[in-house]
């Protein structure tokens, strides 16, 4: 529990500072570069407060700053217990536990304890908590986030800190026989690794529910994989959830599908949508179209890179549900010549006949004449007197031509 010297401490060693738009703790420049951001903790708990979890503890083995477990203590109003290895950072941990509990107006924090030791005793680490409480409690959530090794863009299971399958199974005696869990991975873990992870989950607990989440808050990439086991699990088997920056959460729940790659027809009056790579690593892309098309034909025509492409006879459907995957969509009114500074008057030329006011590259092209070529091309545009039916375009290539499209 926080005393004074724990107070000095933290502010002599790590003085606190603001989480964008939320509390203000306590972590040292390493430990901000590894915890979670606030945002992306309190998004995640807000994911468990519909679900029914078992009354009790939730249990945070490998705490590091407690940012998320506050959040988590936050959300669903219960008290928690983390565990922290370094000596070092586990008064920064409770410090910061009680501060967002004040910051929240949660009152979990009289029951909360950071303990500094080993994440993976977990009999010692209950027995020392009911002790300081007073009470037994029951286990409502376990959430694992073991530590990895630094800078590395691949490592092994056994790397991890505190090793998963032996820490699961110290903890699986004190849980229910659907235990409610979320163990945090790395998002570059291979498939064969994820494999790994549900075979140390079945080997405890056979065949409970279980869900694997990827999360990104765009920019193309997957940010967090995590696994929700048992009664923190979705109906589903894989779930792709975006975090957009005013913190809403958009949520796509399936079952993994194999997709083809078709051969692009395109014709003016077609729909082309660039979609956010994280569908793709998801494995949620069947399940994307079954929402995003209910009418006509529909074709993927690149499934790899930055940009899949989806060209569909109809405009999406479900946009509220589909949309926060899509990078941009709309309908295709030209086809093009090749990009290059030689031919952008030609590109301005039928932008204009389409009544398209500016005309965004979508294109692969050197990241260093990208922004060159745009400036060229609103120059171009600029030449054209506006209509008042003037949109927004872009161009984007299809096979080994180009598209210009309205955007939807």
């Amino acid at each position: 529990m926080p005393d004074e010297n724990a107070r000095a401490y933290a502010e002599s060693s790590a003085p606190a500072r603001e989480e964008p738009d939320g509390p203000t703790i306590h972590a040292t420049d390493e430990m901000r570069r590894l915890a979670t951001p606030w945002p992306v903790a309190i998004a995640r708990a807000k994911l468990l407060a519909s679900t029914p979890l078992p009354a009790g503890l939730i249990i945070d083995p490998a705490c590091g700053s407690a940012t998320q477990l506050a959040a988590l203590c936050t959300l669903l109003n219960r008290p928690g217990v983390g565990v922290e290895l370094s000596g070092a950072v586990a008064p920064l941990a409770a410090i910061n536990l009680e501060r967002i509990a004040t910051w929240a107006s949660g009152d979990w924090a009289e029951t909360s304890r950071i303990l500094w030791g080993d994440g993976a005793a977990a009999e010692s680490i209950l027995q020392t908590y009911h002790q300081s409480i007073g009470a037994t409690t029951p286990i409502a959530l376990l959430h694992v986030d073991p530590a990895r090794p630094q800078n590395a863009q691949q490592h092994t299971l056994e790397e991890m800190q505190p090793r998963l399958d032996l820490l699961l199974a110290s903890w699986a005696p004190f849980m229910a026989k659907n235990p409610a869990l979320i163990l945090d991975l790395s998002p570059r873990i291979s498939d064969a690794q994820r494999m790994e992870v549900d075979d140390i989950v079945s080997s405890i607990w056979n065949d409970v529910p279980r869900t694997w989440q990827w999360m990104t808050q765009g920019r193309g990439r997957i940010d967090r994989l995590s696994l929700w086991v048992g009664a923190a699990a979705d109906s589903k088997p894989h779930r792709l959830v975006r975090l957009s920056p005013n913190g809403e959460l958009g949520l796509l729940a399936g079952t993994p599908g194999n997709s083809v790659v078709g051969e692009p027809n395109i014709e003016v009056g077609n729909h082309l949508t660039i979609v956010d790579p994280s569908l793709v690593a998801s494995g949620l892309t069947e399940s994307w179209r079954n929402l995003a098309v209910k009418g006509g034909s529909s074709d993927w025509i690149k499934l790899t890179g930055r940009r899949p492409t989806f060209i569909s006879s109809e405009a999406l459907s479900n946009i509220n549900e589909v949309g926060d995957f899509i990078q941009i969509s709309g309908e295709i009114v030209e086809t093009a010549p090749e990009v290059s500074f030689e031919t952008l008057s030609i590109l301005a030329a039928i932008a204009h006949a389409a009544d398209l006011s500016n005309l965004k590259l979508r294109c692969r092209i050197d990241p260093d004449l990208q922004p060159k070529l745009q400036s060229a091309l609103d120059r171009e545009l600029k030449q054209f007197e506006s209509t008042s039916a003037a949109t927004q375009g872009f161009i984007t290539e299809v096979g080994e031509g180009y598209v210009i499209c309205r955007q939807a």
